[in-house]
């Protein structure tokens, strides 16, 4: 009788003990983060944002990913300052004007290096060298970025002087020409 306690003892601590670890890994595959995004807005050569189809239409020319990020276009929604944005998840985003964007993700590791693109539009290739880093404990993980005019040409983002601000709108002054 003394064998059967123990047994019996032995299976519900083992059973315990398993159901502890299935329910901890189940956990940590639950878990989710916010996605590192980098939205930009593109404008044509003289200075209106380009529509979601004309941004499609880039899109089709670029590889699926450039690095770790998947490219895609969705939209942004702007502030009634025009310095700021709302994200998507935020009760705010419907108040905002809604732009077109080209954007670029990672929704797997929540973390993203994203070097450069080359966007090709009406017989003209425009190359941006972003060098951003997203990490999981950034606050600026979603950047809005307005592009320059488009152009033929090589820009590098410089953001020495931007505050870096989890909301503003990254201006197209922040482009350097190459």
């Amino acid at each position: 009788m003394q064998n059967t306690s123990y047994a019996t003892r032995f299976l519900s601590a083992t059973f315990v003990a398993f159901l502890i670890v299935s329910f901890a890994a189940a956990s940590a595959r639950a878990q989710s983060c916010n996605p590192a995004v980098v939205s930009l807005i593109v404008r044509d050569a003289k200075g209106e944002v380009l529509t979601e189809s004309d941004l499609k239409l880039i899109a089709s020319t670029m590889p699926k990913d450039i690095g770790d990020a998947t490219i895609w276009v969705g939209e942004v929604s702007i502030a009634d300052d025009n310095k700021s944005f709302y994200w998507p998840e935020s009760t705010d985003w419907p108040k905002g004007k809604k732009l077109p964007s080209l954007n670029f993700s990672n929704e797997r590791t929540c973390t993203m290096h994203l070097t450069e693109a080359t966007l090709e539009f009406k017989g003209q290739k425009m190359r941006l060298v972003f060098n951003i880093n997203i990490e999981r404990a950034t606050k600026d993980r979603r950047p809005v970025i307005d592009a320059p005019k488009f152009q033929n040409g090589n820009f590098q983002l410089d953001l020495t002087n931007w505050s870096h601000a989890e909301h503003e709108l990254i201006k197209a002054t922040y482009w350097k020409k190459l």
